[in-house]
């Protein structure tokens, strides 16, 4: 086991009781739509879109992946959490895991309907600390839930996607 999926297993059990995987409702996501919900006092938004025809996703770990799939099939997730007492959360990994835990849980409901070949999810922050830490918990809350993401097909691994670090769900092939 590496060190990243140590760690994304140690912040999963730390924030088991935060996330509630099994009790949380997934929202529905629709392409190109902005589907938003609250949680505590905070607006997310949440939106699944296609890559172009002519963007190439570019894979840290080279084009073997790129390569395996339907560039037609490919889809990013993205998401924000706006509020103006955003500050209050900056620091409350439980909030931000409760919002990640419905965003993975809605993700792996929209892979069921829709069977992309990949799915890429790139934290954006207003710094890189912000980022990182979206995606620590967003690992740790698939990697907690691995074997329901197998069950469906898919497998997912940390990556570079055009000089971001992110993460990407794909078919097992």
């Amino acid at each position: 086991m590496s060190i990243n999926k140590i760690k994304y297993n140690i912040l999963y059990n730390q924030l088991a009781e935060s996330i509630d995987f099994e009790k949380s409702t997934p929202i529905a996501l629709k392409l190109d739509q902005d589907v938003r919900f609250k949680v505590k006092d905070l607006d997310v938004g949440v939106k699944v879109e296609r890559f172009g025809h002519g963007s190439e996703i570019m894979f840290q770990r080279g084009s073997i992946l790129y390569n395996k799939f339907n560039p037609n099939t490919y889809y990013n997730i993205g998401f924000d959490i706006e509020d103006s007492t955003i500050q209050k959360y900056k620091t409350d990994y439980n909030t931000l895991a409760n919002i990640l835990g419905i965003i993975v849980k809605s993700t792996l409901e929209w892979i069921k309907q829709n069977n992309p070949d990949v799915v890429t999810i790139i934290p954006a922050g207003k710094n890189d600390i912000e980022s990182k830490k979206k995606l620590s918990i967003y690992a740790s809350i698939l990697h907690g839930n691995e074997s329901l993401l197998n069950s469906i097909g898919y497998y997912w691994d940390t990556s570079k996607f055009m000089g971001k670090s992110g993460l990407y769900i794909a078919k097992i092939k």
